[in-house]
């Protein structure tokens, strides 16, 4: 499966790290060191508000894990702000922020369209998912003690000032799930010191410790992107997994003498080693890239804004529709069985349209005039549906 997307934009990483450029970064920060860029970028400002947070406390739907809090390096008991039957308690969520404590929005890019597309933005950039998590810090507060992630991060300073400590980095990237614990792990000397302003834009790959205070009278409000990658060692894992399918002796049972009986052991070691060579000999590169294709399409959510005001409005066969920057899809047009895959939506498409739509697609808009098919009707319906499922957007 081969992943598509429509990118008519500049590289949004670029905008953000200006001067360096994506090749540099990669060259040097990504995975390695921190960066802070040198100047101001005025669109992080109007990327989140102190008076967005204020509405979403308000007014928005708050599911029992959808806010947080934070104080002085630990995070806090939800029962500190929820009620008994577990949902959010605003008012105690206001009093604690009242009394130092940073609120914390996870994953507030699935409950706001801006942020949203922000996320999009970037994951062809990565070639991963990207996350936002929203925290709101007290003046003269800090949210949490030294620490690193176990994935790396751009930090977006919206308004208020912080100060960062940089500290080491450990032996070694860290697993998804391998958290920092503080009675194990030692953060080195402090080696960095700054202040980061607003509409700054700052980089940490993961493992790398640090801290963050607030700085001045002001609240601050930043937002921390998680860019979730994938490594080299899931990748293999599935692999194994794949061929596993195709080498029959890699689903017998694990002998009985494998701990038991020394005797056995350099036998053992032998059949490890021959199914070891049969993985190298069996394994494919294009099964598992198909798999993890599959998973990184299917794990987008979908992208509608403007959708159903299309749809309610109608869509005459001259109305220009474009392909909605950065969604992913895949599309086959040959074979039995044409398809399109859309997050984990397939369309059936006709054996006439199907390399049609792959043209068109691939130069990021379509219109109903545009096709020659023999049924009409299923022309709409395909092309409405890709409205309705977020890849097809009015022009």
């Amino acid at each position: 499966m081969q992943t598509q997307s429509n990118q008519s934009t500049a590289s949004l990483l670029a905008s953000l790290i200006a001067p360096l450029t994506t090749d540099e970064f990669f060259a040097r920060f990504f995975e390695q060191d921190w960066y802070l860029t040198p100047g101001v970028l005025p669109q992080l400002l109007d990327l989140i508000s102190i008076d967005r947070i204020d509405e979403i406390i308000a007014d928005s739907e708050l599911p029992p894990k959808s806010l947080g809090m934070a104080q002085s390096g630990r995070g806090i008991s939800t029962d500190e702000f929820t009620h008994p039957n577990g949902s959010i308690d605003r008012g105690a969520v206001l009093d604690n922020f009242r009394n130092g404590m940073t609120i914390v929005l996870p994953q507030l890019q699935f409950a706001d369209g801006k942020l949203y597309d922000f996320c999009l933005g970037l994951e062809r950039d990565f070639g991963a998912r990207i996350q936002t998590n929203i925290y709101l810090t007290p003046n003269s507060s800090q949210g949490f003690g030294i620490h690193y992630d176990d994935h790396d991060v751009l930090v977006l300073q919206v308004s208020g000032r912080k100060k960062w400590e940089i500290y080491g980095q450990r032996d070694g990237l860290p697993y998804k799930g391998e958290k920092f614990r503080s009675e194990d792990h030692d953060p080195g000397e402090m080696k960095a010191e700054f202040v980061i302003e607003p509409g700054q834009c700052l980089y940490v790959p993961r493992g790398l410790a640090h801290r963050a205070t607030n700085e001045g009278e002001e609240p601050s409000l930043h937002i921390t992107v998680g860019i979730l990658v994938q490594t080299w060692a899931e990748f293999l894992l599935e692999t194994v997994a794949e061929v596993g399918l195709r080498i029959p002796e890699m689903r017998q049972s694990l002998p009985r003498s494998l701990y038991f009986d020394p005797a056995q052991r350099e036998a053992n070691e032998a059949t490890f080693r021959r199914i070891m060579a049969q993985i190298a000999d069996k394994a494919s590169f294009d099964a598992t890239l198909s798999v993890f294709g599959a998973n990184f399409l299917t794990a987008q959510g979908p992208r509608v804004r403007g959708s159903l005001n299309a749809l309610a409005s109608g869509i005459a066969t001259t109305d220009r529709l474009k392909v909605r920057d950065s969604i992913l899809y895949a599309i086959e047009p040959a074979g039995d069985e044409p398809q399109l895959t859309i997050g984990d939506t397939v369309v059936a498409l006709r054996p006439d349209l199907a390399p049609q739509l792959q043209t068109l697609l691939a130069k990021g808009s379509v219109a109903m005039e545009d096709f020659t098919v023999e049924d009409a009707e299923d022309l709409r319906d395909t092309v409405e549906t890709l409205v309705c499922y977020g890849l097809l957007e009015r022009a």
